[in-house]
């Protein structure tokens, strides 16, 4: 599918006028329907992009005001009305009416002909889905298995206007929000997929409006694409993609969007590690809850050590060094796993935790000594320290104990698997 946007950009609509619904253009295009029966709404199905001249309304306004309501309700993209003899223009209450549900509503001139419009619409959505094909199956070589004739690869990617030649960075762009709290509702899954797809096209015009065309796909649930190195400024992409999830976050407002991106990948060869890392990123962004979060894989620090091993074993190391305290909050009531997290990300700064826990400095001086008092350990010791704060990283990011975080668990095994 394609969008409004991409379709009003084509040859043949150069004298198209937007009169309502720009906000719309976002809308996908399944097909182009060119119907003038006096009932239209038993032909379509939604997704079409119709174009009307208006004779079967048989110059009726309220007809046309009523066609474009069970347009809306019908949820297709959008409507071309071919202003002549039979609609010399758009009634004002079809405009508002229009605009009010962000319905993209153009016109074009008589003298245009809609057989050449047609035309290429159909051409251009059926070009798109053959291209989007390739590139999925483009990805799926790059992904799935070693790369065996890297020139060959590269030579396809051109015939489409993709240059490889220079290093990528795998970004893998997920939305959270709508994965884990929207499911349940009627027709979800259509409502996943629609969105998912909006997504990727949302994420392809932004970057057409940058004047880039980058490598793109849905893969696994997830936009997935290639974004050249940016060899004089590293940090450029991670502005660039944080932008991009920005718009996504304020477009799509229902969602929580996140980003991963991994390591600039020198030859095709190591695309797939770059995809690896781009993942484990992303995993960390997700597991932040963080509104419109982006990591990149250089960013990750120790994390880069703990995604090496095993879950069992990670578990088995929370436990052991922070399972009294969690079995003590959970007992108590208390708050001294988090209360500890936020002392070491603040760098045993007092002031600071407690304004950041909203409590008072006498109280969290009494949980200090108490996770020393429970666990055994003592924070002046750096050995000691050092094990209370790998315990606790550990037990935000996977969960563990008591309180472990069933939805980080679920999401740490899943990636560990990829993996």
């Amino acid at each position: 599918m394609v969008s409004c946007q991409e379709v009003i950009k084509l040859h043949s609509m150069a004298e198209v006028q937007i009169v309502a619904g720009a906000q719309g253009l976002d809308r996908l295009v399944r097909w182009v329907h060119f119907i003038d029966l006096p009932d239209v709404l038993p032909w379509v199905q939604g997704g079409e992009l119709l174009i009307i001249t208006g004779i079967g309304l048989q110059g009726k306004p309220e007809e046309l005001k009523r066609l474009v309501q069970g347009l809306i309700d019908k949820k297709l993209a959008g409507m071309v009305i071919n202003l002549g003899p039979y609609i010399e223009s758009v009634p004002d209450d079809v405009v508002t009416i229009a605009e009010a549900a962000n319905f993209p509503l153009f016109t074009l001139p008589w003298k245009v002909k809609l057989v050449g419009v047609m035309q290429e619409i159909c051409s251009y959505i059926v070009m798109q889905q053959t291209e989007k094909h390739s590139i999925s199956s483009f990805f799926e070589q790059l992904l799935l298995k070693p790369v065996a004739a890297e020139q060959e690869l590269m030579e396809h990617a051109a015939v489409y206007g993709y240059d490889l030649s220079q290093s990528q960075q795998v970004v893998v762009i997920s939305a959270i929000l709508l994965t884990e709290q929207k499911l349940t509702r009627k027709n979800a899954k259509h409502n996943f997929v629609l969105i998912k797809t909006q997504m990727e096209q949302f994420v392809r015009d932004f970057f057409v409006m940058r004047g880039q065309k980058i490598l793109l796909t849905l893969w696994m649930d997830k936009v997935l694409f290639l974004l050249p190195e940016n060899v004089q400024d590293e940090k450029k992409n991670r502005s660039i993609v944080q932008l991009l999830v920005d718009q996504l976050g304020e477009h799509f407002t229902a969602l929580n969007v996140a980003a991963g991106i991994g390591s600039p990948a020198p030859s095709l060869q190591n695309i797939r590690e770059s995809y690896l890392q781009a993942n484990k990123a992303l995993w960390f962004a997700e597991s932040l809850a963080t509104k419109q979060c982006v990591y990149t894989y250089e960013s990750l620090g120790i994390y880069k050590l703990l995604f090496e091993i095993p879950l069992e074993k990670l578990q088995a190391y929370c436990e052991e060094i922070i399972g009294t305290l969690e079995e003590h909050d959970q007992h108590y009531k208390m708050d001294l796993v988090n209360s500890l997290f936020v002392y070491f990300e603040e760098n045993g700064n007092v002031v600071k935790t407690s304004k950041r826990l909203f409590v008072h400095r006498n109280t969290l001086d009494y949980r200090l000594k108490k996770i020393e008092d429970v666990s055994g350990k003592k924070l002046a010791n750096s050995y000691d320290r050092l094990m209370l704060q790998l315990g606790v990283i550990i037990a935000r990011q996977i969960g563990g104990g008591h309180n472990r975080n069933t939805y980080n668990v679920r999401k740490y095994e899943k990636i560990s698997h990829i993996l």
